[in-house]
């Protein structure tokens, strides 16, 4: 029951089923196995395997069940969760703008050149989604898609409008009226897996289930909860839902993502100075890694959870999947176990990559950069005919849409090499044809930037903050005797 709930908690007995593997309580990462969660087994790694509950837990009041309520069926998992809180937010964090002037100039008009920095570990998704500059006291509630189940169990039970209410306003409720973030419901196991039985693994955003299409048996489950946040969508200006670009797993990427925009006449903001009309790019490492048939790791059956979810072995020599996300080169066992079968260095090719793909990423976007305040010069002197107008705009729609692809999948290259030469080949095919229409060369050496160290910071738009909580008591159930229990504090 829901924490303002006096009726007394219960236990259903249910049968136990055959073990399989656990895996995922985020909805940015997925679980260890190939198709129907069976785990694959690795050179060197044991095989994790978990089973059913032996009771099921009573649901709050939206219908959720609550990750510190499973802790101590599943210790091995939920502690591990706990350790994504060591991946503080917002202290040491990297302000990408001060970073990536481009951001500012093409992102200008929307969230994410007011405020962009790393990411914190997943324990704070409900801190840092009410705790950053990006938002303000007007954000509605279905920027709470990837952060708890709770929003999607409402809007099952309460319709659409549910995604366009108050996001404070719910938020407050989730915290049965406290503000406390900690003991609002945010990443948890039913983001990923069966409420009521979290060995099991399931999508929990319908729309994702729409854009997966009549061929999703051709991916993984456990590539596809990943997949569910992991993945590019913007929000339908009439029901408020975030929609993904798609139709179907053998279209996701982004090219088919722009032509489905396109043809559905989405715009997320329209720039000002120029009039075009802009898309944002979410994360789109699912697109990445198993779109329009896949990288080379995932042809060859490998999962997101195989490199981000390392198996762990318990005092009783059991092996688990932990649920604290991690990069893959920091896990030493992993490599050494694993990737060194068919990766003589990992790390020396992976930092080859991202060495050349990224360098050029940050080039392309400048350059992208440029072009606009090339457009903007244009606009402002008229000199350009409707039609070349018409034109001019949706290419800076079109290249900055391949350059921000590239830049939010968050592997800097690694994931997919060729797709990301392919995205940044797109963007200076555009720029090209922009550059002709304009008389004016755009580069990234061009470019202007402006950054404003005064305004672009951190701490820019801390008036709509949540509340003044510190960081470290918001992390997902602070103060429960679950978290103490396995390790919180």
């Amino acid at each position: 029951m829901g924490k303002g709930n006096s009726m007394k908690r219960t236990k259903r007995r249910i049968p136990r089923r055959a073990a399989i593997c656990l895996v995922v309580v985020a909805a940015v990462v997925a679980a260890v196995g190939i198709s129907a969660c069976a785990p694959k087994a690795h050179p060197g790694v044991p095989t994790p395997s978990a089973s059913s509950p032996s009771y099921v837990p009573e649901a709050n009041q939206y219908g959720v069940i609550e990750m510190k309520d499973w802790a101590d069926q599943y210790p091995n998992q939920y502690a591990t969760y706990l350790e994504n809180n060591e991946n503080a937010w917002p202290e040491g964090k990297v302000n990408k703008l001060e970073l990536y002037p481009e951001m500012i100039t093409l992102g200008k008009g929307y969230g994410y050149a007011k405020f962009f920095t790393e990411a914190g570990g997943h324990s704070y998704a409900m801190y840092t989604v009410t705790h950053n500059g990006r938002v303000t006291e007007n954000t509605k509630a279905q920027c709470l898609a990837c952060k708890t189940p709770n929003v999607h169990y409402q809007v099952a039970a309460e319709g659409n409008d549910a995604w366009k209410a108050n996001m404070y306003e719910q938020v407050t409720a989730y915290t049965d009226g406290t503000g406390d973030i900690a003991q609002a419901e945010g990443i948890s196991c039913a983001n990923c897996h069966e409420n009521n039985d979290p060995s099991q693994l399931a999508i929990l955003r319908a729309d994702w289930k729409r854009a997966l299409g009549p061929n999703a048996d051709k991916a993984s489950l456990s590539g596809e909860v990943c997949g569910q946040c992991h993945c590019d969508y913007s929000m339908d200006a009439e029901t408020g839902t975030p929609t993904s670009p798609y139709d179907d797993l053998t279209t996701m990427d982004p090219d088919h993502a722009l032509q489905w925009y396109d043809e559905h006449n989405y715009v997320d903001w329209t720039y000002a100075s120029t009039g075009a009309k802009m898309l944002a790019v979410r994360h789109s490492e699912f697109e990445y890694n198993y779109g329009a048939g896949g990288n080379h790791m995932t042809r060859l059956g490998y999962d997101c959870a195989d490199c981000h979810m390392g198996t762990q072995t318990d005092a009783n020599g059991e092996a688990y999947t932990s649920h604290n996300w991690t990069d893959p080169l920091k896990n030493q066992e992993l490599i050494d176990n694993n990737c060194s079968t068919c990766h003589k260095d990992l790390k020396a090719e992976v930092k080859a990559v991202q060495d050349e793909v990224w360098t050029r990423t940050s080039t392309v976007g400048k350059r992208c950069a440029s072009y606009v305040q090339n457009l903007e010069k244009a606009v402002a002197a008229g000199s350009l005919s409707d039609d070349q107008l018409s034109r001019a705009q949706y290419i800076q729609r079109a290249a900055a849409y391949y350059w921000n692809s590239a830049f939010a999948e968050n592997s800097k290259g690694a994931h997919n090499p060729d797709l990301y030469r392919h995205v940044l080949d797109q963007a200076e095919t555009l720029l090209d044809e922009g550059d002709q229409i304009l008389g004016v060369t755009s580069s990234a050496d061009a470019f202007v930037s402006e950054y404003n160290p005064d305004v672009n910071t951190v701490t820019f738009g801390s008036d709509h903050y949540y509340n003044d909580q510190p960081a470290e008591t918001a992390t997902q159930d602070y103060g429960t005797a679950a978290a103490a229990k396995y390790g919180n504090q």
